[in-house]
């Protein structure tokens, strides 16, 4: 199976799509998997309503005051999934965030915190190994096949131990909140494939 592409999200209301580091995205990535928007209540609702798919958000903290505000956006994003790679880039002066808002940041994984008066380039690296790190992490392998199952599918005990039977959908919740069930299989699904590569001869890219 081909691998679906991964989407990059801009969340920013004066960049336009005649903007370089737009331009730089669309010839990487191509067209159809860069969407840029303006407003930051429908890009939530975009990304909330793509999660299931591999993404990369650029995301302005400081956007108009009419607007819902990027740390707003960061935190209804992260309660919902954390699939989804978040990369700030913002005018804002990263001296004027409060503690509190940095620590939520922090805590709950954004990749990188970009000032945007400096050179774009530095976005493009970063959306690279966002990328990367999305086509290697268990709960996304595990998330992209669950989304193909069925909601009955999904609801059914798939393990059971002395503590009880969990669903998929535990299952991956238990790992992205890295609780001991969680942390447990993911590492035995590691050395299950660790496993078959080292027992037999395995044809990537099937």
């Amino acid at each position: 199976m081909i691998p679906s592409p991964t989407k990059i999200v801009v969340i920013h209301d004066t960049l336009k799509d005649n903007d370089p580091l737009i331009i730089e995205l669309i010839e990487e990535h191509g067209k159809n998997n860069v969407t840029l928007i303006e407003h930051s209540e429908e890009g939530l609702q975009y990304v909330l309503k793509n999660r299931t798919q591999k993404m990369i958000v650029i995301l302005d903290l400081d956007l108009h005051v009419d607007e819902l505000q990027g740390i707003d956006v960061f935190r209804a994003i992260r309660k919902e999934t954390s699939l989804v790679y978040i990369i700030i880039w913002t005018a804002k002066d990263v001296n004027s965030l409060s503690k509190d808002n940095l620590v939520e940041l922090v805590n709950n994984d954004f990749l990188s915190l970009e000032h945007s008066t400096t050179d774009y380039g530095k976005v493009l690296p970063l959306v690279t190994k966002a990328q990367h790190q999305l086509e290697v992490r268990v709960d996304t392998i595990l998330e992209e096949w669950i989304s193909t199952l069925s909601v009955e599918e999904r609801a059914k005990p798939f393990i059971m131990n002395t503590d009880g039977e969990y669903t998929l959908d535990q299952i991956i919740k238990s790992i992205r909140l890295g609780e001991t069930l969680g942390r447990n299989i993911e590492r035995n699904i590691l050395k299950l494939a660790v496993s078959l590569l080292t027992k037999q001869k395995i044809r990537f890219n099937d």
